[in-house]
C-alpha cells in the first residue's frame, strides 16, 4: 500500500524534473553542453520514478483486489474443511501461478462433483491468482523504472561534475 514515504518520493521527483529543467536551461545559455545533458539525464530519472510511482499504485490496487478476492474465497470454504493457504502480501508470480492452478483443479472438481461452493470458491481463487500475477508484474515494472532512474541520476551527476 503507498503511503506517505511514497508520495514524499514522488514529490522529490518531481522537484528534481524541476531542478533538470533548470539546470538545462542554464546549459543551453551559457553554452555549457555537459549541464545541459546533466539537466536532461536528471529529467529522465524523474520521469523515471514517476513512472516507477504510478506502477506502485497499480500493484497496490492489484493487491487489494487479491485480498478481496481471498476473503471471498474463504466465504466458500466450510470452517476446518480445507487449509487456510497463505495471506496475500507480497507479490510473487510463480505463487500467483500455483493458486491458479489449484483454482483451476478446484473448479474441475466442483463441476465433476456438483459442489457449487467448490466450484465457486475455485473461480474465485482463480481471479485471486490472477489479481496477484498483476501486482508483482507491476512491482516488477516498478523496479525496473528505479533501476533506470538511478542510472539517469548516476550520468547526470557525472555530467554534472564535469561541467
Amino acid at each position: 500500500m503507498l503511503g506517505v514515504k511514497d508520495i514524499s518520493q514522488a514529490g522529490m521527483a518531481l522537484a528534481n524534473k524541476g531542478l533538470g529543467l533548470v539546470w538545462e536551461t542554464v546549459g543551453t545559455l551559457s553554452g555549457n553542453d555537459r549541464l545541459k545533458d546533466a539537466g536532461r539525464q536528471r529529467q529522465e530519472a524523474a520521469t523515471e520514478r514517476l513512472d516507477a510511482f504510478e506502477e506502485e499504485a497499480k500493484a497496490s490496487r492489484k493487491a487489494a483486489e487479491a485480498r478481496s478476492h481471498e476473503g471471498q474465497q474463504k466465504s466458500y470454504q466450510s470452517s476446518g474443511s480445507r487449509s487456510e493457504g497463505r495471506s496475500y502480501n507480497d507479490p510473487k508470480g510463480s505463487h500467483a501461478v500455483a493458486e491458479g492452478a489449484k483454482g483451476a483443479v478446484k473448479v474441475a472438481a466442483g463441476k465433476i462433483t456438483g459442489n457449487e461452493d467448490l466450484k465457486n470458491e475455485g473461480e474465485t481463487q482463480k481471479d485471486k491468482a490472477q489479481a496477484e500475477g498483476d501486482a508483482a508484474k507491476h512491482e516488477a515494472k516498478a523496479g525496473a523504472h528505479r533501476e533506470k532512474a538511478e542510472a539517469h541520476e548516476r550520468t547526470s551527476d557525472k555530467q554534472r561534475q564535469n561541467s
